[in-house]
This record gives structure tokens, sequence and C-alpha cells, in this order.
């Protein structure tokens, strides 16, 4: 194994999902090389310090976030509601026309004579 793969497993290896005969194989190489050793040292190093930086955001994150964007888009984002249900989502008003299209039809089919009767 040279440096590029075993420094290409090193995230693996410290996760421990590693096959077991790539293990090996790392544990081999990390015997003999000094600088594959600096390397995963740092980067266990760096991986630490990555996991200490998780905090939660502030409160006022997410508002601020949609403020922006409302600013920016000049109000077509996250304006104030004044409809009943906010948006109208598309397919509803589809839905809608298709359902007034079958009354119609519907309509017209029962007020459609049935067949011709002859005059008397």
């Amino acid at each position: 194994m040279d440096h590029a793969q075993a420094q290409n497993a090193f995230s693996d290896f410290l996760d421990g999902t590693l096959p077991d005969r790539e293990r090996v194989e790392v544990e081999q190489h990390l015997a003999v090389c000094i600088q594959c050793r600096t390397e995963l040292t740092a980067f266990r190093r760096t991986v630490g310090s990555l996991g200490k930086l998780k905090q939660p955001a502030p409160p006022t994150f997410l508002p601020d976030i949609k403020q922006q964007i409302y600013k920016r888009s000049h109000g077509r984002f996250f304006a104030p509601r004044w409809k009943l249900f906010g948006r109208i989502p598309f397919e509803w008003i589809s839905l809608a026309t298709i359902i007034a299209m079958l009354v119609y039809y519907l309509a017209m089919l029962h007020g459609a004579p049935s067949g011709v009767h002859a005059a008397p």
C-alpha cells in the first residue's frame, strides 16, 4: 500500500468501517511509514476539532434567512398571506377545473334528448 492509498483510507480507518484486509494493510503501512503516521495524527486532530464546532443555530437564524429571501425576492417569497389558505396550489385549480367540466358534462348529458320520437 502506498501513501495515497493509505491516506485515502484514513476516514474509514478511523470510523472502523474499513474491511479487515484493508485495515490490516493500513496498519502495516502505518507501522513503517512515519509520514503517514504524522498525516493520520493531523487527520485525527482535524476531525476532532471539526466535531467540536457543532453548535445549535441561534433562535433568530431561520427568521433572519426568511427575511433576507423576502427582501431579495422583492416580496415574491415569504410574503404575508392574505388569502384564506395562503397561496392556492396549481393542483387545486386544476382539480376544480376538472370537477367543473365533469359537472357541466353531466348536466349536458342529462339535459340532452335521449332519442328521437315520431311525431303523432
